[in-house]
């Protein structure tokens, strides 16, 4: 069943890490897929989920987390506004649709930007129609990001750093 389009000026909440249930939704991809050694591993910590680990960019180079959407969560949607606290490396938020290239499908990636600050709390909205496209890490040509076909949304670090990161997240709407 698809959800009807988000009205304008509003937001619907696609991730809440207060619920309890979110965090089983989230799958850690490291670079191991591809011959690297980064880790990264999430754990639920106070209402967010914590994402950490560290990066080796001998072999790979990146670990990202991301978990499915229900079909029409995003349509209507013009940005995103994520909710998160992190050291400071730079994340981006990937986000997934039935867009492909060579069969496989098309990451589209934006950088999570300091916003507002709400306490120890930063929001970053990312302007959908602004999004990098992206295969295996290497630009690609593709269509704009189609929101009614957005199957996922994910964070992703692959910033050529050595080392430890740390992030938390507790929020992510989508909003028209």
């Amino acid at each position: 069943m698809s959800l009807a389009a988000i009205e304008p000026g509003t937001c619907r909440t696609l991730v809440d890490l207060t619920d309890p249930s979110e965090f089983a939704r989230w799958d850690v991809i490291n670079d191991g897929v591809m011959g690297g050694l980064s880790k990264g591993h999430i754990e639920q910590v106070d209402g967010a989920l914590s994402f950490s680990g560290t990066i080796n960019t001998n072999g790979g180079g990146f670990t990202s987390l991301r978990r499915m959407v229900p079909e029409g969560a995003m349509a209507g949607a013009r940005r995103l506004r994520i909710t998160y606290a992190a050291d400071e490396r730079t994340y981006e938020v990937t986000l997934r649709s039935d867009a492909r290239e060579r069969g496989r499908r098309i990451a589209y990636r934006a950088p999570l930007t300091p916003g507002e600050s709400t306490g120890e709390w930063s929001v970053a909205v990312i302007d959908l129609a602004r999004l990098e496209t992206s295969l295996f890490g290497q630009q690609v040509d593709a269509p704009a990001f189609a929101t009614q076909e957005a199957h996922s949304v994910g964070l992703i670090i692959a910033d050529g750093i050595d080392g430890d990161f740390a992030m938390r997240l507790q929020r992510i709407e989508a909003c028209a």
